[in-house]
């Protein structure tokens, strides 16, 4: 097979990397040549997948990201190890309490934020130092549902994404200068285990969106190897001058040429703005 060594010699840094999206991203990032250092709560489920993965050994790393305390000693590894680090992708993440405002724990919806959001944080926020040592950094953020419009019954978790893709677009001007692009992934809707929480909590998560996920279910869903191969572009040279940017990667034509030079000129394209009719206009 024909291998695409885009990532050769980079140390990359992967949070929830033990299922899902995050393994597919994993393999995808190991079979273009990085060095993986892999991040999930459980030891266990990363020595089932670091053996799975090409380019071989990886580094793992059992971590709650939502700790800061854990994640700082982590960065003290690590800085111990490395004397820079190419990368880092926060795919970590929950659904959370799922129902009505009234009817959600406090206590459920704060840990959705704390692991959704201040989870991205903390792992940012401790990596900052050893990325800007690299030539070129990047940072992938994951987003998806609840960012781009309103995602009822799922507020924790909608509330907590679209606060990661702000968080990204304010760091992409930060961190220009030090020459780090930093960008925010949609995957779609993917087959993972956080949709048997939708089937699971039945009428809470509402009528309508419990149907459209057992179709969805049913059909496959969006395959986690798109993500993977649109996080493995922002990892890579060819996405240089790229940052800021909320990007699909069902929907957004993020392999043509046309739409990466958008992308790296247009100030709005990608973005979280509000539709005004001045400056943003919808479409007839």
């Amino acid at each position: 097979m024909d291998i695409n060594l885009a990532l050769k010699g980079k140390t990359i840094v992967l949070t929830g990397a033990s299922m899902g999206i995050g393994y597919a991203v994993a393999k995808r990032c190991a079979a273009d040549g990085a060095r993986l250092v892999l991040i999930s709560r459980h030891r266990n489920d990363l020595e089932k997948i670091e053996p799975t993965l090409q380019h071989r050994p990886h580094e793992i790393y059992p971590l709650d990201v939502s700790n800061v305390d854990l994640v700082g000693q982590f960065s003290a590894y690590l800085e111990a190890r490395y004397d820079h680090v190419n990368g880092l992708i926060n795919c970590a993440g929950i659904y959370g309490p799922i129902g009505k405002t009234d009817e959600v724990s406090p206590t459920e919806f704060a840990e959705a934020v704390q692991i959704n959001l201040l989870g991205t944080f903390n792992m940012c926020h401790a990596l900052l130092p050893l990325l800007k040592k690299s030539p070129r950094a990047k940072i992938v953020n994951f987003s998806g549902g609840g960012a781009a419009s309103p995602f009822p019954r799922y507020s924790a978790y909608a509330v907590s994404k679209i606060a990661v893709v702000r968080l990204t677009e304010n760091m992409a001007i930060e961190y220009a200068p030090d020459g780090i692009d930093i960008n925010v992934v949609a995957p779609g809707f993917v087959n993972t285990r956080l949709h048997q929480q939708t089937l699971e909590a039945g009428e809470k998560a509402g009528k309508d969106f419990v149907e459209m996920t057992k179709k969805q279910i049913e059909t496959g869903g969006v395959p986690p190897e798109k993500a993977a191969d649109l996080t493995a572009f922002l990892m890579s040279p060819a996405s240089d001058g790229i940052t800021g940017r909320f990007i699909s990667a069902p929907w957004d034509p993020w392999q043509e040429a046309s739409f990466i030079t958008l992308l790296k000129q247009d100030k709005d394209i990608a973005t979280l703005r509000r539709i005004d009719n001045k400056t943003f206009h919808k479409k007839a």
